[in-house]
């Protein structure tokens, strides 16, 4: 897996793309990103959470491995882009597609035993990696749940908003890193803070 392999994940994200060059170049190669539109339009921020993400103050490089045609992906990343749009100095978030130019990343990070998009790390100011997430939110896999095993396996509420649930999953992932970034005692060295 790569979480151990900073070099790499670095030269992953450097040629990856951002949200707006990514969609230019799937929709270019024919690709469906209507979706990423529509979804992007649902997951804007409400105040308190641009607040929030705002405050951020330690850098972080974000790798999501995604498929344009993919809904999760669709979801996941217009989501992970209103929180990056909330604090663009610090937050630089990259999009690589999963094609054949990604397999070997793609097989390296498998998620219980299948070829899951997206796949997105956290990484440091240094690209120290932070965190890895890959494959659906917990409000997805409830309502999953819910359709395809019954009513009585989650115990949880269906959340009012199923694309705002999954933007708020997204958003806490964003201020888990950031909170270990911050209280990180070897970047407070680094910054003396």
């Amino acid at each position: 897996m790569l979480i151990d392999q900073p070099d790499e994940l670095q030269a992953r994200f450097e040629s990856a793309l951002g949200y707006e060059a990514f969609l230019a170049s799937a929709a270019a190669a024919g690709a469906p990103v209507a979706n990423w539109a529509d979804r992007h339009a649902q997951c804007a921020l409400n105040p308190d959470q641009a607040a929030m993400v705002g405050s951020f103050t330690r850098k972080m490089h974000v790798l999501c491995l995604t498929g344009s045609w993919c809904g999760d992906c669709a979801l996941q990343g217009a989501a992970m882009q209103r929180v990056a749009q909330a604090n663009p100095e610090v937050i630089d978030l990259r999009f690589l597609l999963r094609d054949e130019s990604q397999a070997d990343l793609a097989v390296r990070v498998p998620v219980n035993g299948g070829l899951r998009v997206p796949f997105t790390w956290w990484m440091a100011e240094d690209f120290a990696p932070v965190h890895a997430f890959g494959d659906r939110t917990l409000s997805r896999y409830r309502s999953m749940a819910r359709k395809t095993l019954g009513e009585g396996l989650v115990q949880a509420p269906p959340p009012e908003n199923p694309v705002t649930a999954v933007r708020d999953e997204v958003l806490a992932m964003f201020e888990r890193v950031h909170l270990l970034l911050r209280t990180s005692g070897r970047l407070r060295a680094k910054h003396g803070d």
